[in-house]
């Protein structure tokens, strides 16, 4: 195959493998984009569930707080038309309250500190007044999320006031420890944060991450939040805001809490997720985005498989192809040898490599009277001889032998690597000897014979052209001894040289044209 040739077919397949393969890496990197792009998208949406789980179980707290702000207002709206606060009226309204759902206490207390309660009780101060103090306001109703006795309780506070005067409170109690019954504990964990930080219930899945009572700055101890710092994520949440942040813990899986106050409370929900449960959710919510983007991976796969296999196949074919035009090209059509040109070129090629410093013969060798056989016999049976002659010679000596037709009737048989001389006198013997038993024609037999010229490398020439000349002056001299022999380069005296440079090889019609 000629550079030519090569460098047009490595154009053509750059022309479609190289848009080919451009096209693949950008699928390639397209899918794993829209991979990244679901994830995150499917990230969002599992956080998203976590806030509005952290924002439902605040808003079952919120409905707890207003409905009992509500019941206390209405409550103290009535009261400050009684002249007496612990009047049995009063007292009475108030113990109608005891079958309200979740109570635990209701107070009347006044301006001094005295007090009634539902179950009629009465005194100068309630017992854990303290409790109340945050509660307890000359100018508008509070309410706040504490821990009493170990449990969580709404605390609510609407003031006993006319326009111009404050008597007093009503305070209702309430327990706010309900999350158990409202919520999914599966996947999620929750806390109720109390607005000085302290936890006052958990619950769910991870609920060991903190435990009642603890505070929540001890809580998070030796953990760092992605992108800030744990003493803002608490002062946010201790502030009454909500928000979501990565929790990062030593030694384990990190995790993600989302805040959310309730009402005015001061209290807040705590609600947490695994990263290992965010990504079973991502890996869930994915399913169908991964199996879609493995089938147009494999069919990617298939695709570029059977490029490569179309590719190797048309490359062997090409290959092939090339090869047979090649040895076309190097091959004499009538003889089936190797014709001038690459009888020449691998010649010099093996003189120059592998053959540098070895002993080869070349024999030249010209049909006898091929010009009388041409004219007596027709030219039909002068390319019968010279096929014949092709098919004979090509078995008859090694294939790594170059064998070629360079003329009309002139063949080059070229014998490598002759170990010693009674090699060469040897092969030299077969070369005279190989017309002694050759014949051509199927009716009529005739036996051309032939005159061989031999020379011997390095002895009587150092590269093609100096061999070729040896061979060809020892050619003559077999011609002048009579032909239908062989001569070596060595037996040519001085004239036959002057002569055989002298002479012109008579013309002959090449039987391929």
């Amino acid at each position: 195959m000629g550079k030519a040739e090569k460098n047009k077919n490595n154009s053509i397949t750059a022309q479609w493998a190289i848009p080919t393969i451009i096209l693949m890496i950008f699928l390639v990197f397209t899918l794993i984009h829209y991979n990244e792009t679901m994830q995150e998208n499917a990230r969002i949406k599992a956080l998203d569930r976590v806030s509005r789980q952290a924002v439902s179980v605040a808003g079952y707290y919120k409905g707890l707080y207003e409905g009992t702000v509500n019941v206390t207002d209405a409550i103290a709206d009535y009261l400050v038309k009684e002249d007496d606060l612990f009047g049995e009226r009063a007292v009475e309204l108030i113990g109608l309250l005891d079958d309200h759902s979740g109570l635990i206490d209701a107070y009347i207390i006044k301006k001094s500190g005295k007090y009634t309660d539902s179950y009629g009780n009465s005194g100068d101060k309630v017992e854990g007044y303290d409790d109340f103090k945050s509660v307890l306001s000359t100018q508008d109703g509070a309410a706040s999320i504490i821990d009493k006795k170990g449990r969580p309780v709404l605390i609510v506070s609407s003031p006993i006031r006319s326009e111009d005067s404050w008597r007093g409170n009503v305070v209702l109690v309430y327990k706010a420890d309900k999350i158990a019954k409202q919520m999914d504990s599966t996947a999620y964990s929750y806390a109720l944060v109390y607005s000085n930080g302290i936890i006052g219930e958990t619950y769910g899945a991870e609920s060991g991450l903190f435990k009642l009572g603890d505070n929540l700055n001890d809580a998070l101890k030796g953990m760092s939040v992605e992108g800030s710092s744990v003493g803002a994520f608490v002062q946010s949440l201790e502030s009454g805001r909500s928000g979501t942040a990565h929790i990062i813990r030593p030694n384990q899986s990190g995790c993600f809490m989302c805040h959310q106050p309730i009402g005015r409370s001061g209290a807040s929900i705590l609600v947490t997720i695994q990263d290992d449960q965010i990504i079973r959710s991502i890996m869930e919510e994915n399913k169908d985005t991964r199996s879609m983007i493995m089938k147009v991976l494999f069919s990617i796969g298939i695709f570029v498989a059977l490029i490569i296999i179309i590719y190797i196949i048309n490359r062997v074919s090409f290959t092939k192809e090339s090869m047979e035009l090649q040895n076309k090209a190097e091959t004499d059509l009538l003889t089936e040898l190797l014709n001038k040109i690459s009888t020449e070129n691998k010649i010099k090629e093996y003189l120059e490599g592998e053959g540098r410093d070895k002993t080869c013969m070349m024999c030249v060798l010209d049909i006898d009277n091929f010009k009388k056989i041409n004219d007596t016999m027709g030219h039909a049976f002068g390319d019968e001889v010279l096929a014949s002659l092709g098919k004979r010679i090509r078995t008859e000596f090694r294939v790594t032998d170059i064998i070629g037709r360079t003329g009309g009737d002139e063949f080059i048989i070229f014998l490598k690597d002759l170990k010693d001389e009674m090699v060469i006198e040897r092969e030299a013997g077969r070369v005279a000897g190989f017309f002694k038993d050759f014949t051509v024609g199927t009716y009529t037999k005739y036996s051309p014979t032939a005159s061989i010229g031999a020379a011997i490398y390095p002895r009587d020439g150092k590269d093609y052209e100096g061999l070729y000349k040896a061979a060809d002056t020892a050619l003559y001299k077999a011609k002048k001894r009579g032909k239908n022999q062989l001569a070596f380069f060595a037996e040519a005296t001085e004239e036959d040289m002057i002569e055989a440079g002298k002479s012109e090889k008579p013309k002959t019609i090449d039987s391929d044209n």
